[in-house]
């Protein structure tokens, strides 16, 4: 049982959003958001040096019920509490106040980094902090293009916000040295104490680096708000499943059967189910790798990439082919799947956009850089894939007249391809290693091998016959254990979708509008007319 199997039970969640105003809806995510993070006890000590509880925090089911209010748990939580808390432990005692009512919620935390004219160049960003004479800073947006772009910093009722805010630090000459909410946010002149400048004033000589240590909690955020995508899927596959047992059809004998007897809706729903297992392997080792000091921070980046990258894909791909199977049904929102997809959207860009961090990842993966872990299986298909992709793109710009042409023109198209091989390889390699359930890791392999067929064809591993058949097997052995694999994912408490039972469907009927015509008015006394007929 989860901290939060009571709460998702609560009327705060039972609540039915889709029929609230946007402003009411947005002030519900704001309670529910606090409700979570309270539930679970998040302390200062989790976030600072990023505990299992920390981590635990963003695979508890109860985070897919709303995505917007787990959008506001993980800013709240990880960049700016988690930000601060670095601080706060170290050079800035007094701001240990401020973490303790940003983990308490009496104040809305947000993170101002990005900016709407450069998006993830954030290292040219211009929104500007100018030290004046009084030791203050004059925080200013020279243009509209310079306004900070997402952070939802639209007020909200009765609840104070603080922000950490980049910018670029300005020194005059020497003798003066002493929904989710999502807005535009720009500063005009506006006036703050010395006590707001987080660091020093002193001019780095490794400016680059010091400011992608001063934005690290965006890479914890890279692995930390991907695995949203492990309860996601569970829920996603829980509402599918139990739809597709309750929901009949005439079959070609003429008589009722349950859809889950079709193939068509097997395969998308035990592929889901074998990828939440699996996908769980993998962010505990990915957790593992990346609490590793002993490793490069660059490689421990570059898993949390890699395991963003993969969940998020078999997340989306799930979410749309299950939406799909529901027919009419999976494109309301009060059944979930369409909500998921889009939440999982937003995920995707949230913390490190996959395709700039697979861009990075990959171009310094060719430059010999740093490595990141090898396969613990390596003779096996996928690890065997991920050697060839990157032995081909190597081969492509070694033997282009320019390197960076040949990268840009041939292999940055093929990039989040290849880190999702890397992806799809370490959680192969992690649920074998970890014994998950061999008919739910062969699934999962047969899955990555579908993504990239024609590799594993030209290379004579698999027939398209071979692959289909391998895939029937493994299907065939999983099925039978349905009931089993959903109960064991202990999520049905947070479902409340009402397709999944007669039962449901019935309580949420009740509570629908009913429009129907007025009634006539009755008159007075009836009138009989008779006529007579015709001889």
């Amino acid at each position: 049982m989860t901290p939060t199997s009571q709460l998702c039970q609560s009327d705060l969640f039972k609540k039915r959003s889709e029929v609230l105003s946007r402003e009411a809806r947005v002030d519900l995510s704001y309670e529910r958001a606090k409700a979570i993070g309270l539930a679970l006890g998040i302390t200062l000590h989790d976030t600072l040096h990023l505990t299992q509880k920390f981590w635990d925090m963003h695979t508890d089911p109860i985070m897919v019920l709303d995505g917007a209010a787990s959008t506001l748990l993980t800013i709240q939580y990880n960049l700016v509490a988690g930000t601060l808390a670095k601080y706060a432990a170290t050079t800035r005692p007094d701001l240990v106040s401020l973490v303790e009512d940003i983990l308490r919620w009496n104040v809305s935390g947000q993170f101002c980094l990005t900016e709407l004219g450069r998006g993830l160049d954030i290292f040219r960003m211009k929104t500007s902090a100018t030290l004046l004479p009084t030791g203050e800073f004059d925080l200013h947006t020279p243009l509209p293009s310079d306004a900070k772009f997402m952070p939802p910093t639209v007020p909200v009722k009765g609840l104070p916000c603080v922000a950490i805010v980049f910018a670029q630090l300005l020194l005059p000459p020497r003798g003066g040295s002493s929904p989710v909410n999502h807005a535009l946010t720009s500063f005009n002149h506006v006036r703050l104490p010395h006590s707001a400048l987080l660091g020093d004033l002193a001019k780095s000589n490794t400016m680059h680096r010091d400011f992608m240590s001063s934005i690290w909690r965006v890479a914890v955020g890279s692995l930390a708000i991907g695995s949203i995508a492990i309860p996601n899927l569970q829920v996603g596959s829980y509402i599918a499943a139990r739809y597709f047992q309750r929901r009949h059809v005439t079959s070609v004998y003429g008589s009722p059967s349950p859809i889950i007897s079709y193939r068509t809706q097997q395969l998308p729903l035990l592929h889901a189910i074998a990828q939440a297992s699996v996908l769980r392997a993998l962010y505990k080792w990915g957790i593992e790798r990346f609490m590793d000091k002993n490793l490069d921070v660059r490689v421990r980046h570059g898993v949390a990439a890699c395991c963003k990258a993969v969940m998020i894909q078999h997340a989306q791909v799930a979410n749309y082919a299950l939406s799909e199977r529901l027919g009419a049904q999976g494109l309301f929102e009060y059944n979930r799947l369409s909500n998921l997809y889009s939440d999982v959207r937003g995920i995707s860009i949230a913390e490190g956009d996959i395709l700039g961090l697979s861009m990075r990842l990959v171009a310094d993966t060719l430059a010999q850089t740093y490595e990141l872990p090898l396969s613990t299986h390596p003779d096996g298909p996928l690890a065997l894939h991920e050697i060839s992709l990157f032995d081909e793109a190597t081969e492509t710009v070694s033997s282009s007249s320019d390197f960076t042409q040949g990268f840009m023109q041939y292999v940055q198209p093929r990039c989040q391809l290849m880190v999702e091989s890397m992806g799809h390889r370490m959680a192969y390699d992690a649920a074998v290693d970890q014994r998950v359930s061999q008919c739910l890791v062969d699934l999962y392999l047969i899955n990555a091998i579908k993504t990239d067929a024609a590799w594993y064809i030209e290379r004579g591993m698999f027939t398209r016959k071979a692959i289909v058949h391998m895939e029937d097997v493994a299907l065939s052995a999983a099925l039978p254990r349905l009931d089993e694999l959903l109960t064991a994912m202990e999520v049905g408490p947070y479902v409340s979708s009402p397709i999944i039972s007669d039962k449901c469907w019935e309580e949420f009927r009740k509570m629908l509008p009913v429009y129907s015509p007025p009634r006539a008015e009755a008159p007075a006394q009836p009138t009989l007319i008779l006529e007579r007929a015709r001889m």
